[in-house]
């Protein structure tokens, strides 16, 4: 049984790093996010189909350099939780993407956080069609967890 002090717990989707990556609007809330991670008032995590999106994002738009430099950012970044893909993850992304008919990247991500017990942060409305799990945006997170 989960302690009603326990921290919240965030899995950060590809699309609120782009946003911060990118400074596009809503990235000062993804910063703050990010920021209480940083100082452990919040666990957070990516998916490791994070790297892959935010690493061919990059490559799309013919700048491998950034697609280095973003995926190591997050690579190395050690208050962020990087979630893999084992057998378990990976039968419930096809039962998400099955079921809910989202992209496959998102049926992961999905995934992870279900069996990590994390509220999802994106404003993609792909993970709202999947109601065993949460997804807030980013200034709902604000609102709702700060």
């Amino acid at each position: 049984m989960k302690s009603e002090f326990a921290k919240p717990r965030i899995v950060l989707d590809t699309k609120p790093l782009m946003k911060l990556f990118a400074k596009e609007e809503g990235w000062e809330a993804v910063q703050k996010i990010l920021s209480k991670v940083e100082v452990d008032e919040i666990e957070g995590a990516v998916s490791v189909v994070t790297l892959t999106e935010i690493y061919y994002k990059y490559l799309l738009e013919k700048r491998p350099d950034l697609a280095e430099t973003r995926t190591d950012e997050l690579r190395y970044a050690i208050y962020l939780k990087k979630l893999g893909i084992d057998e378990e993850v990976a039968v419930k992304a096809g039962e998400f993407k099955g079921k809910y008919n989202v992209s496959v990247a998102d049926a992961f991500i999905a995934a992870s956080a279900y069996f990590e017990g994390s509220i999802i942060i994106s404003d993609d409305a792909d993970f709202k069609r999947i109601p065993e799990v949460k997804t807030l945006a980013e200034n709902e997170c604000i609102s709702q967890l700060f």
